[in-house]
């Protein structure tokens, strides 16, 4: 300490080390003579440490036992298990032949040789001609939402040909119809190309790979599954060295690349993946749930996009005026009960002082940051007592501040011309294999609350038809009492009883009649926190009771149902053994947390580990009652669409003179979409409006 770099290098170079140097510390400055006096002893240390020994004894040694013998496939279970995708592919390239993965030699780029075809009969019949049509398109702007700008496809992979057409021939009949009704397509992101071929009145029916979506089977903890880093991760071959791989896709330049040029390198890269990715998924055990599950999904989603939800923008702009009126009225009040003009309510800084400095609030128990003490939401609700005429409408002014922008005015800009909403929908984000969605994010729509729940008034079907909404009761709970195989809970689901008031009756040991209001809630909880592997400490937090309070009611839970515990021990026990959960589907998810060194995180894994199966059997549930639904709406020819996926719920918008029919299909289709020991039951509703359906 205290000697820099440079001064260090003019010592060694003047003294030749560091015996030399010591023997003149009397010389040097006082400052330096200080420093090297008070660290001699850690400097010769570290010098130690440094060395390399050339005294080791090697006169018994075998060199030959000394050579690197690769495990390559307890190494690549370990590589996955920690998430060690770049180090994986490093090592095994280190490794070369021997690791029986990929060798060291240079990987080769791809060069698609590309012949564009002008003429609609060419290409219908080309496509026509191909038994398995691997293809890649371009966009205008943003994938799935911009026109197309043309699509490629392999016409001879051995010889990296490639054909390429304009968007401009989807509109001939009889490529929309070669296109349309191939029946082995494969792709990257298909979605957003079923989507646009839609726009064309093309619907692909024939898919049957979407790498994408395999690799996120294969690893649902990665961000992005972009085709550059597929195409290395599966391949021999390297992404183009000028490749800019933007959106997923092997996006060059446009200015040095056409963009016949890089769809044909998408189209070659998708052909070169397909084999070694469908290998991996039967390596993995999961084609079965690629091809019965995820794979029909991706049309029936493409569809929900094009279809959209209906929106009326006149209720919307209503519910935004007010929210803006009432952001606008609680800022004055805040302002004035301050006694400051100039506060900015959105300023971190301005409100610490506030609080902090001028108001001298306690800060006892509030997290402390860099910049000083917390203003958030959770730091409000502790100094709420302390200045309620102030806390109170701060926390009900930033909340409607966000119902405002984020869905006041946000919904409102993503009403499309045609009056709908097309969301898109995610297959490949949340890592429990649930669905999420964006461009809005139509999920998280405020329920709890009567200024979120407004919002739901604005979502109207067509003229002429009124919303089904179908949802599961209780899918989490039901996913439990199945995996756990708990005869309570069992017998409490098949009973038809109200499971909470049964749970609370065994939990808390009163007959159910009299079972409080306050028990039935606690044992509420207590059961969908352990969905989510809530344990005593989250437990207390939900019901702001004392932490040995929560864990006593948790001992009494798992007394009363001893396979619920048993069930949660041996998840984490076998997830810590395989390195994965995986659900009745046969979904796998890595928990490689549960390796930690860090206690902390290691019980996050644990959580997740008891989480996983529940969420991930609750989502292949839901996924196979989608795709259901969406092919028999198809095969009864009935006009009747899918319109919106929120959570455990279905959204369809139903001609009135297809009230009954498809009220009872909805119902019977989502109740058969698995066989568990206990009845799967749905709510459903109808309504002029979404919420009115709701209730």
């Amino acid at each position: 300490p205290g000697v820099g770099e440079k001064t260090a290098a003019k010592l060694i170079n003047k003294y030749g080390g560091l015996d030399g140097i010591f023997e003149h510390v009397d010389e040097q400055t006082p400052k330096l003579r200080e420093n090297l006096a008070a660290n001699e002893e850690r400097a010769r240390k570290n010098l130690e440490l440094m060395l390399l020994r050339h005294d080791a004894p090697l006169d018994s040694v075998d060199f030959d036992d000394l050579a690197i013998t690769p495990k390559p496939d307890e190494q690549q279970r370990l590589f996955d298990f920690l998430e060690f995708r770049t180090l994986g592919d490093r090592l095994a390239e280190a490794l070369g032949p021997n690791a029986g993965i990929q060798s060291s030699a240079p990987r080769d780029e791809l060069v698609a040789e590309v012949t564009e075809l002008a003429d609609a009969a060419t290409v219908a019949s080309a496509i026509a001609a191909l038994d398995v049509l691997d293809l890649a398109a371009v966009w205008s702007g943003e994938p799935g939402r911009s026109d197309v700008v043309g699509i490629a496809f392999v016409t001879d992979a051995e010889s990296s040909e490639v054909a390429w057409f304009a968007g401009a021939l989807l509109r001939d009949d009889a490529v929309a119809e070669a296109l349309g009704n191939h029946p082995h397509v494969r792709g990257h992101n298909v979605k957003a190309l079923m989507r646009s071929l839609l726009e064309a009145d093309v619907d692909l029916h024939g898919l049957r790979l979407d790498i994408a979506i395999a690799a996120y089977l294969i690893d649902p903890a990665e961000a992005r599954y972009e085709l550059a880093d597929l195409l290395e991760k599966f391949t021999a071959f390297a992404p183009p060295s000028d490749d800019a791989a933007a959106a997923g896709q092997l996006d060059l330049d446009g200015a040095a690349v056409s963009d016949a040029q890089r769809a044909g390198r998408d189209a070659l890269a998708v052909h070169h993946i397909a084999g070694p990715i469908e290998a991996s998924l039967e390596s993995f055990g999961m084609s079965e749930l690629y091809r019965d599950i995820e794979n029909p999904l991706v049309r029936v989603l493409a569809r929900m996009e094009h279809v959209g939800v209906g929106v009326d923008a006149d209720t919307l702009r209503s519910i935004n005026q007010r929210l803006t009126a009432e952001v606008e009225s609680l800022a004055a009040e805040l302002r004035q009960v301050a006694g400051r003009d100039d506060l900015n309510l959105n300023s971190p800084t301005q409100l610490r002082a506030l609080l902090y400095e001028e108001r001298e609030l306690s800060p006892q128990g509030v997290k402390k940051t860099k910049s000083g003490y917390s203003t958030d939401a959770q730091t409000l609700e502790k100094l709420r007592d302390q200045w309620p005429e102030f806390i109170e409408p701060l926390l009900r002014h930033r909340e409607v501040e966000k119902l405002r922008g984020t869905y006041g005015e946000g919904l409102l800009h993503e009403v499309a011309a045609d009056g709908r909403i097309h969301a898109t929908f995610n297959q490949t984000v949340a890592r429990t294999g649930r669905l999420s969605s964006d461009k809005p994010n139509l999920h998280n729509i405020p329920v709890r609350s009567d200024a979120g729940r407004v919002f739901r008034t604005a979502f109207v079907p067509s003229p002429g038809r009124e919303l089904l909404v179908a949802d599961y009761n209780q899918i989490e709970l039901r996913c439990i009492a199945h995996l756990a195989a708990d005869p309570g809970l069992i017998e409490a689901f098949t009973s038809g009883s109200d499971i909470h008031n049964a749970t609370a009756s065994r939990v808390f040991e009163v007959e159910p009649d009299a079972v409080t209001l306050d028990q039935r809630s606690k044992a509420k909880m207590v059961s969908y926190g352990l969905a989510y592997g809530m344990e005593a400490y989250g437990l207390g937090q939900r019901l702001n009771i004392p932490t040995d309070e929560a864990a006593k009611i948790l001992d009494a839970y798992f007394e009363a149902f001893p396979n619920v515990k048993a069930y949660m021990d041996a998840t984490v026990q076998e997830a810590r053994k395989n390195g994965y959960t995986e659900t009745l589907f046969g979904r796998r998810r890595p928990i490689p947390e549960l390796l930690n060194s860090n206690w902390r995180i290691r019980q996050a894994g644990e959580r997740q580990a008891m989480n996983a199966r529940i969420q991930g059997l609750a989502a292949d549930i839901f996924k196979v009652a989608l795709v259901r639904i969406d092919e028999a709406l198809d095969d009864v020819g009935l006009a009747s669409e899918l319109v919106l996926q929120v959570h455990d719920e279905v959204i369809v918008e139903v001609p009135t003179d297809e009230h009954e029919r498809v009220g009872g299909l909805v119902v019977d289709l989502m109740r058969g979409a698995a066989d568990l020991d206990v009845p799967l039951e749905v709510n459903v509703a109808w309504g002029a409006t979404w919420a009115d359906a709701k209730g």
